[in-house]
């Protein structure tokens, strides 16, 4: 903890590429949940169009 304050007190401000790490970071997890909620979604559809063909 003490060397992270260390690099903060003395950092200026982020770098280009620092921004773009946390970008790529950002978006790869908003990625990753979306396809995960996109998954869960369509087992449920899949699970309700069963139910509801052996209705019939």
């Amino acid at each position: 903890m003490r060397v992270l304050r260390r690099f903060v007190s003395r950092s200026e401000g982020l770098a280009t590429i620092e921004y773009i790490i946390g970008a790529a970071v950002v978006l790869g997890t908003l990625v990753i949940g979306v396809s995960a909620w996109n998954n869960g979604l369509v087992a449920r559809l899949t699970a309700l169009v069963s139910q509801m063909q052996a209705v019939r």
